[in-house]
């Protein structure tokens, strides 16, 4: 039985999950001030956080199975806070083009919870699987449902594009959870994407997040 003077695992291995959480904590911090820009910065962050979270964690070889099955639980707990929770509280804050704050109405408010249970089962139901998979010594070739780390490309690129085209986001925001919603839960087949993909993806949100940290210096 292994001894700790305290639960958890603090390795460099898992540095990059925890970071996740942290910046994504300051997003949803961010959003509740209504900045929104920042908040978008800070997803994306997360974002890039998580998708090499499990290759740095890969290169210690020497971790034992308890360790290997904490850094499953850990990455699923924390994309819940940052691609569950930080959409969700951007979302309680809208403007127009104009900068008129947007009230919610009951509708409005509904789709939140609904996003993050349809996020929650998602993760839940990814574990399941993982853990099988372990136990079974195979690897993912692809996710079943839209895995929830995509938002932090998409709703910063939906974002940028109706600013380009002067609209206001949160005009069209809960009808982009909605899909999200269903496509997190579809059963549907979405491909892995290797080292050099993910490249193509932080190249590809590069140019997003440069965009949006000039408007948050612009004003």
């Amino acid at each position: 039985m292994e001894s700790k003077p305290v639960v958890g695992y603090y390795g460099l291995w898992v540095a990059l999950t925890y970071l996740s959480v942290i910046v994504a904590i300051l997003g949803i911090h961010f959003a509740l001030i209504e900045n929104v820009r920042y908040a978008l910065v800070c997803l994306m962050i997360s974002g890039v956080c998580d998708m090499f979270d499990g290759r740095v964690a890969s290169l210690f070889k020497k971790r034992n199975t308890r360790e290997k099955h904490y850094g499953i639980q850990i990455d699923s707990l924390a994309d819940i806070i940052s691609f569950g929770v930080l959409p969700a509280a951007i979302g309680y804050v809208g403007y127009d083009p104009s900068g008129n704050f947007i009230s919610l109405g009951w509708f409005d408010t509904a789709i939140f919870p609904i996003y993050l249970m349809a996020a929650l089962i998602r993760l839940a139901y990814y574990n399941v699987i993982e853990t099988e998979l372990h136990g079974q010594n195979k690897k993912r070739t692809y996710y079943e449902g839209l895995p929830v780390t995509s938002v932090a490309i998409i709703i910063p690129l939906v974002y940028a594009l109706c600013h380009i085209f002067n609209k206001s986001i949160f005009g069209i925001y809960n009808i982009l959870l909605i899909f999200l919603s269903a496509a997190f839960v579809l059963k549907i087949r979405v491909p892995k994407p290797h080292a050099r993909t993910q490249i193509v993806l932080v190249a590809l949100g590069l140019p997003i997040i440069i965009y949006i940290l000039f408007l948050c210096f612009s004003k």
